[in-house]
């Protein structure tokens, strides 16, 4: 069984959310998991032949999805929030 090589992970914001980028190689195949940072649910999982095409796919995909998130702020007198 291959072992994973070339393992990175980066930390970015995509479309204003914070999320993390992981990839890594098994045998000549690239994989990418991007999810959402905090609390680290998995976003979209890709692959491809090279590390920039596996994080291009993943990425455009995240990308997509995250767009139609809507972020809502706080209901007014929320006190559980700093700042409000």
């Amino acid at each position: 069984m291959p072992k994973p090589e070339e393992y990175s992970e980066t930390h970015t914001t995509l479309a204003g959310w914070p999320i993390t980028i992981t990839t890594y190689r098994l045998d000549t195949i690239y994989y990418t998991t991007i999810d959402n940072t905090d609390p680290g649910a998995w976003v979209v999982k890709a692959q491809g032949a090279t590390k920039a095409e596996s994080e291009s796919k993943a990425t455009a995909q995240a990308q997509a999805l995250l767009e139609k998130i809507k972020k809502n702020p706080p209901p007014t007198g929320c006190t559980s929030v700093p700042g409000f």
